[in-house]
């Protein structure tokens, strides 16, 4: 018994200790980026250009290894400049020129691996996956052989995206305590989004991807 209450006494002592060496490696920051999403399979680039805004918090397993996550606000999508094709001739079609414009505004929460480089300014390269739950979506085009601007379509969407993502980026400290981040991801959506394609005016899977570039700043909480 007295054995029993000593090993337990140890574990809770040693795990006291760990919480306590964690809790001063704690960081927490904001981030502002622009983002250039599209989606996979799509058979025209997408040429948007979007806001990202987030907040991050990271610890630090050791001084190369963190777990980080953000959670923010991002919009996905797609836009181009459509124009109809004719088989018969092998030719555009005269005056049938149209715009096409999803917006996919996401609660977006990465969770990922971070390898750090260096000492006071560190290079790092990071890995894992995300969630975004969908708050709002609309679409700008031809749907149903009729154009539409701006019309709902979450309700012909799956509201969970998942997905990969990896990238790199430098930090590098301001003060003790206090630093800056410039950080560039790439997201591969995993899930087809694509429930209804009468209401979201896309024939084919709706998978997001996309670039996000990102700078904020970090303080370490003691």
């Amino acid at each position: 018994m007295m054995r029993q209450r000593f090993a337990i006494t140890a574990l809770a002592a040693l795990l006291m200790a760990g919480t306590a060496s964690q809790a001063q490696t704690f960081s927490a920051g904001a981030k502002l980026g622009m983002g250039f999403p599209g989606f996979i399979d799509e058979r025209i680039a997408s040429q948007r250009i979007t806001l990202n805004l987030s907040v991050t918090g990271s610890l630090n397993v050791s001084k190369t290894f963190q777990i980080m996550s953000d959670v923010g606000y991002q919009r996905k999508g797609d836009k181009f400049t459509y124009q109809v094709w004719d088989e018969v001739h092998r030719k555009y079609i005269a005056d049938s020129t149209y715009n096409v414009k999803t917006n996919l505004d996401y609660i977006n929460i990465p969770l990922y691996l971070k390898l750090n480089f260096g000492h006071s300014s560190r290079f790092y390269l990071q890995a894992g996956g995300y969630y975004g739950y969908l708050v709002h979506a609309n679409f700008t085009g031809k749907r149903s052989g009729e154009m539409v601007k701006k019309a709902p379509i979450r309700d012909g969407l799956y509201l969970s995206d998942y997905g990969v993502i990896a990238g790199g980026g430098l930090e590098s400290p301001i003060r003790k305590g206090l630093g800056v981040i410039l950080d560039v991801k790439y997201q591969y959506g995993l899930k087809d989004l694509n429930k209804d394609p009468l209401i979201t005016g896309h024939s084919g899977a709706i998978k997001n991807k996309g670039l996000a570039l990102g700078v904020g700043f970090y303080i370490d909480i003691e």
